[in-house]
């Protein structure tokens, strides 16, 4: 019963307009985001290169140098930017705020504004400003010495007192700190890097990652059109009656239905991460090195597999308690908070819907979070069964009292 139930909604699947638009928008999505060039990246360095990239660090001393620098950035522009409840907003001193930032900023370095304002210019002028790249490595490498005094502990208050100036959501607060920074790679970091990346990786893990990352964000919102459908198909067809005294148990159906859902949306992300993982294993080999030619797979089923899953358990239960399509709006509104939500680009995963690894390589630094990561999807997936059971437990409420009407169930008088 449950076999020939499932194979049947996967045909019904098949069949829809809403599915086909749902691989399209997948693989636009990621193709567009993952079309450049990246083998370049994942060549060994040199010595002497004129630089090696950026690297994120969490020592204190980094931190306090390059917020300081940030903080002197947008001080001299008396620009702000803050993300409060995850949306950009410029922040404009008056000028006593401003006044007491550049008191800070004087306090933690020991230099007076005037100092720290030409120390700055004489550093980017050094740099040619109307490249990107150019930009990026001024900014990159621009730091602002701390004083010798002064206590990390004195800085996160000094940085506790800017965020009380500027408002929420700027890098200065306390979880933003703990972030880490981004500081320019030497010599030695670069070969440690790419040496985790060939022993590690294996070339094509770095690459899975940065597929997860992108695939993440895109299926936090997807799947949910595919669940909203397959809820609300029996309602259109006004055939609700006839599948309520199916002689198949309420789990049998939500259960094959859900699971139908689930194959049949993972399955467009399967092909695609094997698809783009191929011209990695060819350069792998071409280097020398074996790769891991399952690498996508078992990113994207411990990665993306979960996060599927809660999307359309979620979906499922929303539409069949109110059997509207509200279910599409709390989803948004849902993926919206956990993206922007986010501290930090590389890791912290936390309990976050989307989950971000957005770098190639960093292999040390994501084995070390890869326990959390663990954490975080096998929460998702446990709550994701949990939501079906209850989700059958609602429908078969509904095949025994009656209809439902604006989403409220009740029982049926006749």
């Amino acid at each position: 019963m449950f076999g020939s139930l499932f194979f049947k909604e996967c045909r019904q699947i098949l069949k829809s307009m809403v599915y086909y638009i749902y691989v399209v928008v997948f693989v636009m999505f990621l193709t567009s985001q993952l079309s450049g060039e990246m083998t370049e990246r994942m060549e060994q360095p040199q010595p002497g290169q004129e630089n090696y990239g950026f690297v994120n660090s969490r020592r204190e001393s980094d931190i306090m140098e390059k917020t300081l620098a940030g903080l002197a950035m947008e001080t001299s522009w008396n620009s702000y930017a803050t993300y409060p409840m995850g949306f950009y907003k410029g922040v404009t001193l008056n000028e006593t705020e401003l006044a007491e930032v550049k008191s800070i900023l004087e306090n933690c370095s020991g230099r007076s504004w005037e100092q720290l304002t030409a120390e700055m210019e004489r550093h980017y002028a050094g740099y040619e400003q109307s490249t990107f790249q150019g930009a990026m490595q001024a900014q990159i490498s621009y730091s602002v010495p701390v004083r010798e005094d002064l206590s990390y502990e004195d800085f996160s208050k000094y940085m506790e007192q800017v965020c009380g100036i500027i408002g929420a959501g700027s890098d200065y607060q306390t979880e933003a700190l703990k972030a880490g920074v981004s500081v320019p790679m030497t010599y030695e970091q670069a070969m440690e890097e790419y040496k985790a990346l060939c022993s590690k990786d294996r070339i094509t893990g770095a690459t899975a990652r940065l597929f997860c990352d992108y695939a993440g964000i895109i299926l936090s919102v997807l799947p949910v059109f595919l669940g909203v459908t397959r809820c609300l198909r029996d309602k259109r067809a006004q055939v609700s009656q006839v599948i309520f005294s199916h002689r198949a148990c309420a789990l049998v159906i939500i259960a094959s239905r859900y699971l139908a859902n689930v194959c049949m949306a993972f399955l467009p992300v399967v092909l695609t991460a094997f698809a783009m993982q191929m011209p990695y294993q060819y350069h792998a080999k071409t280097i020398g090195i074996a790769p891991d030619v399952f690498a996508f797979l078992t990113y994207s089923g411990i990665w993306l597999l979960p996060e599927l899953m809660i999307v359309l358990a979620v979906s499922f239960f929303i539409t069949e308690m109110t059997e509207n399509v509200i279910s599409i709006f709390i989803q948004v509104f849902w993926a919206i908070a956990s993206l922007f939500s986010a501290v930090a680009l590389e890791g912290n995963f936390g309990f976050h819907l989307i989950v971000r690894w957005n770098t190639l390589g960093d292999a040390a630094e994501f084995w070390r979070q890869r326990p959390e990561l663990f954490v975080n999807r096998g929460f998702y997936f446990v709550l994701s069964l949990v939501i079906v059971v209850c989700t059958v437990l609602i429908y078969e409420k509904k095949r025994r009292e009656g209809e439902t009407v604006y989403g409220k169930i009740f029982k049926s008088r006749k």
